[in-house]
């Protein structure tokens, strides 16, 4: 096996010696081979559903592949984060480009810049493993909007995380570098891209924002930037005492603390997605309605609310031992959901209590106060919810990032 692409060169060697922020991810999770499950819903009826997330068809050879991601902080020079680490195969990297974004699937012309990783146009990524691309010198404006294109030269199983709230395209053959995709269709997974690191112009800290569907932003708008993690960045952005942090989404839909399917548990996946991330200094961690849900869902996985405050508590020591700061976001309703059962929603009134007065977390964002309905409380507002009274729509995550404190952030800030 050739490691091409990993053989440090002096671009290395430069890297090394930068501070890096994380500004975008996508994080990596695994395809489940399970067999269908048996679950009740709310009408008392059972019904099999897939463990977890479904292989996807394969991209055909010769594919290019081209994503749209937005930076949360303002660069001095850029690289990006390639994954194949729940592969059990090589992957081949023929071509890769980065762009700045235009419209439906098209980059701004003159905007174009090849990637490289180490030195080289292609890579050969290892089963199991990511791959930093070489730093691109690239100063770019807060909130820049990019467009990542791979050429994949093999039949290429996509990444297990679907695009629930981002935009891909596939297309026919090697148009890594061209302006407008020609015969593209919309692409339901990306292009094994699991972040984009800076070179901040002035900043020093990132902020990983740790959860679930309602953090990675489904319902929202695709491709409109609108989940709650990117309300904060532009408030962060446009806050001059703030102005030093970067937000990365760590969100997976359907993600658990306590148990993997259908996609790698919040506790197994925590150091990669979590404390690896550039700069990182605070999480703000919001999980444990699926634990809730697959309680009902999936008997034999019932979790009580002592144990999901206990696995909080040691994602808590985890970041604490390496210096990162935790905020609690408290649990959003969830009453009228296929899932809803008063005993979940007893859990979950329990949990969130601890979140709001333990004194365990190093701040609280009450994301529940800020989108329920105050007469009907296990319940979202009715002009937040996007209509399946699980997750919120475009208002309910603007609320949700618009519940974070800033005060939480222009602290570290002064510390410095």
């Amino acid at each position: 096996m050739t490691l091409t692409g990993l053989i440090g060169l002096p671009s290395a060697a430069l890297s090394a010696q930068l501070v890096w922020l994380g500004a975008f991810a996508h994080v990596p999770t695994a395809y489940n081979q399970s067999a269908l499950v048996t679950t009740t819903v709310r009408d008392g009826n059972p019904r099999n559903v897939p463990a977890g997330y479904a292989p996807l068809p394969a991209y055909r050879a010769e594919t290019t592949v081209r994503e749209v991601v937005r930076l949360s902080a303002a660069a001095r020079s850029i690289r990006v984060r390639l994954s194949n680490e729940f592969s059990g195969k090589e992957l081949r990297i023929g071509e890769a480009h980065i762009a700045l974004a235009a419209e439906n699937g098209e980059i701004v012309t003159g905007s174009d810049h090849v990637l490289a990783f180490a030195g080289r146009q292609g890579a050969l990524i290892p089963a199991g493993a990511p791959l930093l691309s070489d730093p691109v010198d690239w100063p770019l404006s807060t909130l820049s909007k990019l467009a990542v294109t791979i050429f994949y030269p093999n039949e290429t199983v996509p990444p297990a995380h679907t695009l629930y709230a981002l935009n891909a395209w596939a297309a026919p053959g090697n148009q890594a570098g061209a302006r407008t995709l020609m015969d593209a269709i919309a692409a339901r997974s990306g292009n094994h891209l699991s972040e984009v690191d800076v070179v901040p112009q002035g900043g020093s800290h990132t902020v990983v924002c740790f959860g679930d569907s309602v953090t990675e932003g489904v319902a929202s708008t695709v491709g409109a930037f609108r989940s709650w993690p990117d309300r904060l960045a532009e408030r962060l952005q446009a806050n001059r005492t703030t102005r030093g942090w970067s937000v990365v989404n760590a969100g997976i839909g359907s993600n658990r603390l306590l148990h993997d399917t259908p996609s790698t548990s919040a506790l197994s996946r925590f150091d990669r997605d979590v404390l690896a991330v550039p700069g990182v200094t605070k999480v703000i961690m919001m999980l444990g309605i699926n634990d809730i849900q697959y309680s009902r869902r999936n008997p034999a996985e019932a979790v009580s609310a002592d144990e999901i405050m206990a696995a909080m508590g040691q994602l808590i020591a985890r970041a604490h031992a390496r210096g990162v700061e935790v905020i609690g976001g408290t649990i959003t309703a969830f009453e009228g959901s296929s899932s809803y059962s008063p005993e979940g929603e007893a859990i979950r009134t329990k949990v969130n209590a601890w979140i709001r007065s333990s004194g365990m977390f190093d701040g609280v964002a009450d994301f529940d106060a800020a989108t329920r309905d105050p007469f009907r409380p296990g319940q979202l507002a009715g002009t937040v919810d996007s209509g399946g009274h699980l997750h919120p729509n475009d208002t309910g995550y603007a609320m949700m990032g618009d519940a974070v404190d800033l005060k939480l952030f222009a602290r570290q800030e002064r510390s410095d």
